[in-house]
């Protein structure tokens, strides 16, 4: 269940305008056409717009806001960069008509590299419970879109690629109520349809844009899922990818879920971080809205006092930390009704509340428990990880989203550290075991281990190493998941897929 913590933050001390009509001129009663389901992938009115035009100066003074070890990774900006958003039509996860919006960064300049026909980056943020991120700003550092867009723009844009950033159904003006976190074929077409209305925006901006052919396809945690669900599909349909770079995603989706079963862990689910338990709280609505039968009624996973409002909780604009303390969000994740494992110690008792001041029901979750122990999943089998019949909904829905079903015919690059906290290693491991089964040749990238000979991932794992002593150097620690997961393998991970791509 990834959060990514963007490293910039870290490194602060289809088609034409396209409505469905029911007919030319409508009728009395009729709903405005701005009312109307917009066609996937189609611009919606006043889209794009341009918020913000940049030289090279005023890119490399814009991204030293988030710290000048930023542009030491990324290099110096060769290009200006015209940060445009745009509005387009797509799907909720149960296939309802939404809308999304989406950043397009557009290089400009007169280096080579900044003009002429470009290629194409599409890039997947990681996990927000922002409800107004706007991938688009990049001058609003109290939207968290600014933070992520640091990256991409560093990375890509000011490197001479258009990238499309969208910020997914659910977010800034989306109509979505929920976001549809690690609904795979969801995401996917939430990616799918940006990357088409980009495409429709690039020759009528005030500087038309043209592709050179080549598109790339990478992001973050929740980003580098989605990147990887986004590849997926569009293989299926036969839609032409270049490469891609899934980082530190949760591939295996099955896999963290599946080991709620075994000894202990239960028990150190209830020091759970906030963060993880938002998360899921995202994912049961996704699954609920996607599925439609994880529950009748949200009273009988959460509390009471807490039901009634939990599938429209997240995302929002309210700070997580007055979310809990307003008493909007239960206080303790696991309560003391469930049923614990022997020796839980004096501290880990303290993790667990009362039923009525806890996330989730003992009920439910002993429920889904019994439906582990009874139909036991392969989730560690590099060939056939999904073989099993779960009978629980909630299970069922995890199986659904992992992502080993399929196998990558273009290049990839799935990058991650073996001592990442938040998404363990494993998910690109045995997911990479997987794709290996079925004859593909994905690479697999730890940034966390030693250098080789010839190694064509050295400079990445060198800047890892660096960062992780300057952390230690500081006298944090860099297993937490904020230095870990939300910066260390970050950094590294964005530097090797721009690595990777350059190869193409």
């Amino acid at each position: 269940m990834p959060n990514a913590i963007p490293f910039t933050r870290r490194l602060m001390p289809g088609a034409a305008l396209a409505l469905i009509l029911t007919g030319c001129g409508g009728s009395p009663g009729s709903p405005a056409a701005s009312d109307m389901p917009a066609a996937r992938g189609a611009l919606l009115q006043h889209s794009p717009a341009r918020l913000l035009s940049l030289d090279a100066a005023g890119v490399g003074a814009q991204l030293n806001r988030f710290g000048s070890q930023l542009l030491v990774v990324a290099g110096a900006p060769k290009c200006g960069i015209d940060f445009y958003r745009f509005e387009y039509g797509t799907v909720g996860a149960a296939g309802e008509p939404t809308t999304a919006s989406s950043a397009l960064l557009v290089p400009t300049g007169t280096d080579p590299a900044c003009s002429g026909k470009r290629p194409v980056v599409l890039y997947g943020h990681g996990s927000s419970f922002q409800r107004k991120l706007n991938m688009a700003d990049i001058t609003d550092l109290a939207n968290e879109g600014a933070n992520r867009i640091g990256s991409p723009a560093a990375m890509y844009a000011a490197q001479g690629y258009i990238v499309v950033a969208p910020n997914y159904a659910g977010y800034d003006t989306s109509r979505l109520s929920y976001h549809p976190h690690h609904i795979a074929d969801q995401q996917a077409k939430d990616m799918i349809d940006a990357l088409g209305a980009a495409r429709s925006a690039l020759p009528r901006l005030p500087q038309p844009a043209a592709e050179d052919g080549k598109l790339f396809i990478t992001g973050y945690s929740e980003g580098g899922y989605v990147a990887m669900a986004t590849h997926r599909a569009m293989q299926a349909a036969g839609i032409h990818v270049t490469a891609s770079a899934p980082q530190s995603g949760s591939y295996a989706e099955s896999l963290a879920y599946e080991g709620l079963a075994a000894r202990g862990a239960l028990d150190d689910l209830g020091a759970f971080p906030l963060s993880i338990q938002l998360q899921l709280v995202m994912q049961i609505t996704a699954w609920q809205k996607a599925y439609g039968n994880l529950y009748a009624s949200p009273s009988e996973v959460y509390p009471a006092a807490h039901a009634g409002a939990m599938e429209a909780l997240l995302p929002t604009n309210m700070d997580i930390s007055t979310l809990v303390g307003s008493g909007k969000f239960p206080k303790y994740f696991l309560s003391s009704d469930m049923p614990h494992y022997p020796g839980l110690s004096a501290i880990q008792k303290g993790y667990f509340g009362t039923p009525a001041q806890s996330l989730l029901s003992a009920g439910y979750l002993t429920r889904v428990l019994a439906d582990i122990a009874a139909n036991p999943c392969p989730v560690t089998s590099p060939v056939a990880p999904l073989a099993c019949a779960p009978a629980h909904p909630m299970r069922a829905a995890w199986l659904k989203n992992d992502l080993r079903t399929w196998a990558p015919s273009a290049p990839m690059l799935m990058c991650g550290g073996n001592g990442d906290p938040e998404v363990g290693f494993d998910n690109a491991r045995l997911t990479h075991a997987y794709f290996l089964a079925r004859g593909s040749a994905a690479q697999l990238l730890d940034v966390d281990s030693p250098v080789t000979a010839d190694d064509p991932y050295a400079r990445s794992k060198k800047i890892f190493a660096a960062i992780r002593q300057a952390v230690v150097d500081t006298g944090d620690d860099p297993a937490s998941i904020g230095n870990y997961h939300g910066f260390m393998v970050n950094v590294a991970c964005e530097v090797a897929a721009r690595d990777f791509f350059r190869r193409f």
